[in-house]
């Protein structure tokens, strides 16, 4: 008797502790110490996903300068300097159906289908960073404070 109620106590112990909410997975440990103090997490990922699906074209700062630029007519825009025109939820129409979802160039595809809600609010999130840009203390030039493509230890 006391063995079954042992037994009855071990599964429901294994029950319960199976139905646990899960953890939030973990923040990229490298990720996180190589983030700029000035940017959130979000910021960050957003800053991820903006190298890997829009700087090709946009640049690695969204300058409208990237590697495939030379190639578009019209060229990319500037974005340091026109996202204050874009509202929100242009902004993200823009992502999600292309740049004709908004009477532009048809040559920036939409990303509604490769990117899940909460990839394009951190491309948002990124975007609306590129927008506050910091201003360097040498120039009047507004630059993010963050360069994807400046080397921050000299060889």
């Amino acid at each position: 008797m006391k063995r079954r109620w042992t037994a009855l106590l071990a599964m429901l112990s294994l029950a319960a502790a199976s139905c646990r909410r899960a953890e939030p997975p973990l923040a990229e440990p490298l990720a996180e110490a190589f983030r700029p103090a000035d940017t959130s997490a979000s910021e960050d990922r957003g800053r991820r996903l903006f190298a890997e699906w829009c700087s090709d074209c946009h640049g690695a700062e969204g300058r409208g300068d990237g590697q495939n630029a030379y190639n578009l007519d019209p060229p990319p825009p500037d974005m340091s300097e026109s996202l204050g025109a874009l509202p929100g939820p242009r902004r993200r129409r823009i992502i999600e159906e292309g740049s004709t979802a908004d009477g532009r160039s048809p040559l920036c595809p939409p990303f509604g289908r490769v990117l899940a809600s909460g990839e394009i609010d951190e491309l948002l999130a990124y975007l609306h960073w590129i927008e506050k840009a910091k201003f360097d203390s040498d120039s009047k030039t507004p630059r993010p404070a963050y360069s994807m493509t400046r080397k921050r230890y000299p060889l």
